[in-house]
């Protein structure tokens, strides 16, 4: 009995030895593939790459880095992107790199989700740095500071103009850029955190390992091979269901009320906001190949649409006089020239205000 016992426990032991290096190969033999893929592959479409005033090389590392990008969680807010450095995307305090003049005069705050932060677009080919462009043509030493986050919408943007003016941060301007992350409610990473909050939220510490332990068992690298290869699931993350599905009357009339309250936080401290109406991918533009049937877009930008100007002003049709064969790098975010297209558009009535 003992000997077998013995027998038993070496063989567990070397098992248990086994499976962890077999998760550390996987670690690394992913991350290795993955690095390859990029050296040796383009991941953009072919039809894509002209768009794109770099080169075939330069093109993969934009959106290796794109996808590099790291988040923290922030009360109040949501989930930011944390300070990054890259060749082509930098992300710090300030928001997203911009192209700006040493000497600022007059602040622009720019809000929105990622095709304003300017997903699979490079530091100096964003609607930020584009529209620092256009506005410094008219007047000296205008800085816009991108915060554009990937997946905000409405209220996280209000959230974060009120977190910044707590910090002292007051800009000028403050221009919003809306429409296709509106949602009901909540924030991406919500289910996470939710979970994570009930796995310590147990009668006693000591039971808190216990609750912890399905999630630590699917973190382990070789479930997240087999859900990879099996489930083909890609997403950290899932978004609920009560965030994104309400009636057409809650999410017209939350947008609204997320407006309205906008340009009270921006009478209360001085600050002259312009919230746009944003192209829509599937609907406006050179549409990207597959994505004419993005059915949510159509019924949030049939309901955003008839919103009161005073409230939004509606640029979605900016991208029909686009002179490239598509206005979009993927179903939603804008090339390089869409980018620069929606910044005249927003300098032209920026300068109309004034």
């Amino acid at each position: 009995m003992k000997k077998k016992f013995s027998t038993f426990s070496i063989i567990f032991l070397i098992s248990l030895f086994l499976f962890f290096l077999l998760n550390i190969f996987i670690t690394y033999s992913w991350q290795f593939y993955n690095a390859k893929k990029y050296e040796k592959n383009n991941s953009f479409p072919d039809y894509i790459h002209e768009l794109f005033s770099i080169s075939s090389p330069d093109q993969s590392i934009l959106h290796r880095d794109t996808h590099l990008m790291k988040y923290y969680f922030k009360s109040f807010v949501g989930p930011l992107p944390k300070n990054f450095s890259s060749k082509f995307v930098n992300y710090s305090k300030d928001g997203r790199k911009t192209v700006n003049p040493k000497k600022c005069e007059k602040t622009f705050f720019l809000f929105g989700g990622s095709t304003t932060f300017g997903w699979l677009s490079t530091d100096d080919q964003t609607i930020a740095s584009h529209l620092s462009r256009e506005l410094n043509e008219f007047a000296d030493n205008n800085c816009v500071y991108n915060y554009g986050s990937p997946w905000f919408y409405s209220k996280q943007e209000n959230n974060f103009l009120i977190n910044l003016v707590e910090n002292n941060k007051i800009p000028d301007h403050a221009i919003f850029i809306d429409g296709i992350n509106e949602r009901c409610g909540g924030f991406t990473y919500e289910k996470n955190i939710r979970d994570q909050f009930e796995e310590i939220n147990t009668q006693h510490r000591t039971q808190i390992f216990g609750a912890k332990i399905p999630s630590l068992l699917k973190s382990l690298p070789i479930m997240q091979l087999y859900s990879r290869l099996v489930n083909n699931n890609m997403v950290q993350f899932i978004i609920l269901e009560e965030n994104i599905n309400c009636s057409d009357k809650i999410l017209k009339t939350n947008f609204e009320n997320r407006l309205k309250l906008r340009k009270e936080i921006c009478n209360l401290y001085s600050i002259n906001c312009i919230s746009f109406l944003q192209p829509f991918g599937g609907i406006h533009g050179k549409i990207y190949p597959g994505s004419d049937g993005l059915e949510s877009q159509f019924r949030k930008y049939n309901l955003f649409k008839t919103i009161d100007t005073d409230l939004i002003y509606d640029i979605s049709s900016v991208l029909d006089n686009d002179d490239k064969k598509y206005s979009y790098v993927d179903s939603v975010h804008y090339t390089h020239n869409a980018n620069s297209l929606i910044a005249k558009k927003i300098a032209n009535r920026i300068l109309e205000n004034e």
